[in-house]
């Protein structure tokens, strides 16, 4: 079964960058963050690079993730949560919304485009 977020032309790989300033998370965190970003591919294989920024705001925790899916178009989420792991999840869940919306606005270009 193929990824159902292809467009049919993707290459499947993506660069991705974790950053967490003042190194407030263990290192484990940052290849558990790596590889969930992994796993947006399966929602948009055309994302060119992915950057996810985890830290912590008093009592709050904050992931930021910014994404580069071609042709100028970045796509940015944010969430907050009181655990980490509720950030990341909430994240997550909301870059993969936005991905899937992206991708049917896309689709549907190309069917516009191919009516004319």
């Amino acid at each position: 079964m193929a990824p159902k977020g292809g467009l049919g032309k993707g290459t499947g790989s993506m660069k991705t960058q974790v950053s967490i300033p003042h190194h407030e998370y263990p290192s484990r965190v940052r290849e558990a963050v790596e590889q969930r970003l992994d796993r947006l591919l399966e929602h948009f294989d055309r994302i060119v690079s992915l950057r996810a920024r985890c830290e912590r705001q008093s009592e709050l925790h904050r992931v930021e993730l910014v994404a580069n899916v071609g042709r100028h178009a970045m796509l940015v989420v944010d969430a907050r949560a009181d655990a980490f792991p509720a950030a990341l999840d909430a994240a997550l869940h909301k870059m993969v919304r936005v991905l899937d919306r992206h991708r049917e606005r896309l689709i549907g270009r190309r069917r516009d485009h191919r009516r004319r």
